[in-house]
């Protein structure tokens, strides 16, 4: 019984990890104005299921402005749960991410077609409202 319980928990424990290595990585996003306006966002997500976000923003007035996040995130039917707790946010990272989830986009293993799919990150709901509809892209 107890090599049986091993077991289960075990195979959980490789699901999990399997499951979030296939979303972690880097994802990014950058604009750049003819103003020279700059806007730039990058979200890493670990494989350990901890996450760190950074947002920059450099606006006509040469002002600059930079966010940042941390935390955990799961999956649960393909739907990425964001969490930042207490211990998460500090003077630097103070967005809180918690409430925010979002899903990833890439091409279906079902589509032979020669189409590209850029895999992506598309956020769709967040209580940051700059957050809710972001794409981040997926850097190779």
């Amino acid at each position: 019984m107890k090599i049986y319980i091993l077991f289960i928990i075990t195979s959980l424990s490789l699901h999990l990890s399997a499951q979030t290595e296939e979303y972690s990585g880097t994802y990014v996003f950058s604009r750049e104005s003819e103003k020279n306006e700059v806007l730039e966002y990058k979200l890493d997500l670990n494989g350990d299921g901890t996450f760190q976000f950074t947002s920059y923003r450099k606006d006509i007035g040469k002002n600059e402005y930079h966010n940042y996040s941390k935390g955990k995130w799961t999956v649960k039917n393909k739907v990425i749960d964001f969490v930042s707790v207490d211990i998460d946010l500090d003077e630097k990272f103070t967005l809180d991410f918690t409430g925010t989830t979002a899903r990833i986009i890439k091409k279906s293993p079902r589509d032979m077609s020669d189409k590209v799919v850029p895999t992506a990150l598309q956020f769709y709901k967040s209580n940051i409202f700059w957050i809710a509809n972001l794409k981040l892209l997926l850097k190779e």
